[in-house]
Formats: C-alpha cells, sequence, structure tokens
C-alpha cells in the first residue's frame, strides 16, 4: 500500500485555481507559476487525472493566462468554473465536480497562495479531502503572504510538494506509455 503522503494517479485531482491575466503580471513569480503548471496539466493528461479549472471573477479580472488556457484546451479540460468566493468549495459545483470524480485527493496550483489557494485548501481539508499544495506552481503578489500561506496550510495537514514530486508519483514507474507521454514535459 502507498504511502498516505504520495499523491497517487487513481486518487487524484489536479485543480488549476484563479491563474488570469492581468492579474498575473503582478505576481512574484509568474514564468515558474505558468511553466510547472502547465507541466502538471500535461503530465496528469498522460497520468490519467482529471483536471478542474476555476477563474475568480472572469468578467473583471478575464480568462485563465493564454499559455495555461492552450495546455487545458489541449488535453480537453478548460471548462473553467466561474467564481466569486474566494475557495474553490464556496464556488457553486465545485465540490460537486470533485465528488463527481471519486477520488480524494486534490492537488492544487494557481494564486494567490495566500487567498483563494489558501481558502480552498483549508476548506477542502475540512470537507474530508487530502490536499497536496504544489509549492512550484502557487504564488502570490508578495513573497511574505506567499511564505505565510504555505506554512498555514502546511500546518493544517496540506501536503506540500513540488511539480517534479507530484508528477514522479502519479507516474509511480518508468517505462510505461504513460511515462514516455509525460517525459517530453519532464525533461531535464
Amino acid at each position: 500500500m502507498p504511502h498516505p503522503h504520495l499523491s497517487s494517479a487513481q486518487s487524484s485531482i489536479l485543480v488549476v485555481v484563479d491563474i488570469q491575466e492581468p492579474f498575473a503580471k503582478a505576481m512574484a513569480d509568474r514564468a515558474a507559476l505558468v511553466k510547472n503548471t502547465t507541466t502538471l496539466i500535461h503530465v496528469a493528461k498522460a497520468a490519467g487525472l482529471p483536471t478542474i479549472v476555476t477563474e475568480q471573477n472572469p468578467e473583471k479580472l478575464g480568462p485563465t493566462v493564454p499559455e495555461i488556457k492552450k495546455s487545458l484546451q489541449d488535453v480537453g479540460a478548460y471548462a473553467p468554473l466561474p467564481k466569486m468566493a474566494f475557495s474553490c468549495c464556496a464556488a457553486d459545483g465545485f465540490v460537486k465536480r470533485v465528488y463527481d470524480t471519486g477520488r480524494d485527493t486534490l492537488v492544487i496550483t494557481g494564486m494567490e497562495g495566500h487567498v483563494c489557494v489558501q481558502q480552498t485548501t483549508l476548506e477542502a481539508l475540512n470537507l474530508g479531502y487530502k490536499v497536496h499544495v504544489v509549492q512550484d506552481a502557487v504564488t502570490s503578489r508578495r513573497r511574505e503572504d506567499y511564505a505565510a500561506a504555505i506554512e498555514k496550510m502546511r500546518h493544517a495537514g496540506a501536503i506540500i510538494t513540488t511539480t517534479e514530486m507530484a508528477a514522479y508519483e502519479w507516474l509511480g514507474t518508468a517505462g510505461t506509455p504513460e511515462f514516455k507521454a509525460a517525459m517530453q514535459w519532464l525533461k531535464w
């Protein structure tokens, strides 16, 4: 039986939280956020994970950034859930989408780490889900807010992970068709 702190392809869902323009331009690590989230989207597809994407107040903040939107479209996962609440769990239909997958682990990327990502993480934990926060695919405008959010989520019970940790946990083994499909996104 796998360790409970591992994220498996069979039990996980990738959640892409509110990575939108022009808001993303103000983020401390926009380039890393986009690169790592794009990698996770493609590896999730190769490993068989569903992906849920949210957009915070899209009429004011705009759509998902073009690079991530294209990756989501490429894998057939661009069906954004618009929301006004900061927590995805408070958005109409989010918890149902998660529940309908039959999976119990949310792997979260997005922004801002100390607002929507943190509130989603805490509420998902409260609902009984396991949560892995991908720290190199989460950002905030201010590094202090980001650091405090990561610490708070860890103390609340979230597993803090990285893009490569999550990707290789989903793949589990080398030599499979899933591994071969994902390698173009994980090359050194």
